[in-house]
Formats: C-alpha cells, structure tokens, sequence
C-alpha cells in the first residue's frame, strides 16, 4: 500500500510539469522493488491558502508523505525514501532553476489494526492484463 501525496505551493504548476512528475514518482516507486504495483497510488495537490516563511509571494514548495503498510524495515524504507526523493530532485531541479524552493518528504508507516482495504480489484485488473 505505497500510497504517495504531494502537495504543492499554488503557482509551482506554472514553473514544473507535475504530471510528469507525478509519473516519475510512481515509476521511483516501482524501481525501488519494495512497492506492490497494483497498491501504489501518487496524487497530487495545490495549497490554495498559502503562508511561507517571510511571506513573500515568490516561494514554492512540494511536500511529499509515503504511507506504508507495515513489514518494511527502517533501512529499506529509508531506501525507498531516498529512491523517491533523488527522483523528485532530479526531476524538478531543472525546472525550478533559482526559484526559492523547498522540497521534503515524511515516510509514514501504516498501522494496519486502523486500515481498511478490503475492496479492491486494480490487483486482478493488472493480473489480467498481463496474462
């Protein structure tokens, strides 16, 4: 249940193609080897209301969160954070250029007694069309 949300400041869409990005983290996901196919899921989401640091209106900033369900070890989620984060990096570094900007991620590990997901049929979709 690799699961990744990332929020950006409002105005980031102009300067980065987050679709794209969006793309080259799922793909970051699926390289690391440690990420189900059929449970990775990477959304994204401008920040309407916006306040950051001194307030000036020419900073921007893109805050990923991974939620994974519990089994990873700490150094394989580290892995899998530095996968993702080098990916993020490399992808919006030339788009950004010198624009103020900050880019961070939080991986968070799912509790599984408070997690429900027992609806779902992506998994036989991706099965059936590779058959």
């Amino acid at each position: 249940m690799p699961h990744l949300r990332f929020e950006y400041s409002r105005g980031l869409e102009d300067l980065a193609d987050l679709d794209s990005l969006a793309e080259t983290l799922r793909d970051a996901l699926v390289s690391s080897g440690q990420c189900p196919l059929g449970g990775i899921r990477v959304r994204g989401f401008r920040a309407d209301h916006q306040a950051i640091a001194d307030g000036a209106q020419t900073y921007h900033f893109l805050d990923m969160v991974l939620r994974l369900g519990e089994g990873r070890d700490a150094a394989t989620r580290a892995g899998i954070a530095d996968t993702l984060y080098a990916a993020a990096e490399t992808a919006l570094r030339p788009q950004i250029g010198d624009v103020p900007f900050i880019l961070s991620l939080e991986v968070v590990e799912i509790d599984s007694r408070f997690s429900r997901k027992s609806w779902s049929t992506i998994h036989a979709a991706i099965k059936d069309q590779n058959a």
